[in-house]
């Protein structure tokens, strides 16, 4: 998942349930509320806001390094960030004791799967990239607090998460490449690579909706992605479409796009269905939002 959060910029937490954001998003809904505060800061010096968590019922833990093609180079870099910058949320937790956690975790924990669509109760996931091993590491430590402190957490996979504020991805790539040279396009791996793209909008109201519904004992978690899937080169032809641009196509090879990538990513979300959510936005509807985003500073 592209979570639109680096590691070192954001921790979120909330007291009430009308205030949430996700990466550099931020929702109409706490624009007029008191009860909803974020950090923005290393998320390893999150000890130093002690006093601010005082009264905190929920944290929103967003924050990550989510690029897998550069912790291919720097494998350091998702242990440092991810796995003990989630230790030291859930220690301030602990010692808050704060009880709720929402948590962005990742489809990257599944790896190759041969089960598609993937349900979270798929067996023997193994991750293929430093960042889907860290987030199911994270996972691990969240469900071990929730079991020994009486915690409570909501823990989402996430698909491709796209829309306003990217600032890398495939859709940000590819628009950035058209601009530069609209008659070429290099598409990395063969295009056939086959995913599941879905708005911002979407995922927050999937982690706010179902964490607000969904009683759980100690911890649970749930897919969130599109309810259809499209392939790299048919995403090269919407973004294309937007642009109004008719590139040729040069393929750089190979089944992925980079090493850790993972080809198919097919989320079961029927989990989410039942409790009652849906995405308002097709994996087309929301790469064209984010296009236009790119380039108008709006979605329509």
């Amino acid at each position: 998942m592209d979570s639109n959060a680096k590691a070192f910029s954001h921790v979120y937490q909330k007291v009430c349930p009308l205030g949430y954001t996700f990466g550099s998003y931020i929702t109409r809904s706490i624009a007029t509320t008191k009860n909803f505060t974020m950090i923005w800061d290393d998320i390893n010096n999150i000890e130093k806001y002690t006093k601010q968590m005082d009264d905190v019922h929920t944290v929103y833990h967003l924050a990550a390094s989510a690029d897998i093609s550069k912790s291919f180079h720097e494998p350091t870099m998702d242990l440092e960030n991810n796995v003990m910058g989630t230790s030291a949320v859930l220690e301030l937790m602990r010692k808050q004791d704060i009880k709720n956690l929402i948590f962005a975790s990742s489809s990257s924990v599944y790896g190759e799967t041969l089960t598609t669509p993937t349900p979270e109760s798929a067996e023997n996931i193994k991750p293929i990239s430093l960042y889907g091993a860290s987030k199911l590491a994270n996972e691990a430590f969240i469900n071990s607090y929730c079991h020994l402190y009486g915690m409570k957490a909501w823990m989402f996979r996430f698909a491709n998460v796209v829309g306003r504020y990217m600032h890398r991805g495939v859709i940000f790539d590819f628009n950035t490449k058209l601009h530069k040279n609209p008659k070429q396009l290099l598409i990395l791996g063969d295009g056939k690579q086959e995913k599941s793209f879905f708005d911002v909008d979407d995922c927050i109201e999937g982690m706010v909706y179902i964490s607000s519904l969904h009683k759980i004992k100690e911890s649970d978690v749930f897919n969130l992605g599109n309810k259809n899937t499209i392939t790299v080169k048919q995403l090269a032809d919407v973004v294309c479409d937007e642009l109004h641009v008719k590139p040729k196509y040069i393929y750089s090879g190979g089944d992925r796009g980079w090493p850790g990538d993972t080809p198919y990513t097919i989320l079961s979300i029927e989990k989410a269905f039942d409790i009652g959510w849906e995405p308002q936005y097709n994996c087309e509807e929301s790469i064209r939002r984010t296009v236009r985003y790119l380039n108008n500073g709006k979605e329509t």
